[in-house]
């Protein structure tokens, strides 16, 4: 009973999750002035700021826009997966084949995403630099620290999962 509530809330929240990050990479894109769009890039990338001021004029919106879009879909995959497998978690199908495979996927995503997000970092960096034209850059990024934090907390939640079923079922034997 508990974990049928506590999934349906998570479905519920996962699914707003999903709307709410889509509405908002629009909104990101398209509703802030050049300043605050400006100032909120540079929080974002958090590294070593671009020389001058970054290009934000439409065209340039329109390529963070698709830049940033190939994480965000990835975010959104992760939680309609993650929504899916909460509904079947709700309905009380715990250790089936439906929950195993959609706890895989989300660890997919998951992974994806930890590479993808500073791939797309780096990529905003160099498109929007107004400086970007100055010469070559070699770029070299690789965060396992994510990888393999993602791949742990998917392991971790299927083994305690499985090991609460088998002490359930320790009593029917």
């Amino acid at each position: 009973m508990r974990v049928s509530v506590i999934a349906r809330r998570m479905q519920w929240l996962t699914l707003w999750c999903a709307v709410v990050t889509t509405a908002g990479l629009i909104a990101f894109w398209f509703l802030l002035s050049d300043a605050e769009l400006d100032r909120n890039l540079r929080t974002f990338l958090a590294g070593p700021a671009p020389g001058g001021q970054l290009l934000v004029s439409m065209p340039y919106r329109l390529l963070g826009l698709a830049i940033t879009s190939v994480a965000t879909a990835l975010l959104v995959s992760g939680l309609m997966q993650a929504h899916r497998l909460f509904a079947a978690l709700a309905g009380g199908a715990v250790l089936t084949l439906e929950t195993a495979v959609r706890l895989r996927r989300v660890a997919l995503v998951v992974t994806a995403f930890s590479v993808v997000v500073p791939l797309t970092k780096t990529l905003l960096a160099m498109t929007l630099a107004s400086t970007a034209a100055n010469g070559p850059y070699m770029v070299v990024i690789i965060t396992f620290g994510d990888v393999m934090l993602g791949l742990l907390l998917a392991i971790a939640w299927a083994m305690v999962e499985a090991a609460r079923v088998a002490q359930e079922n320790e009593g029917f034997v």
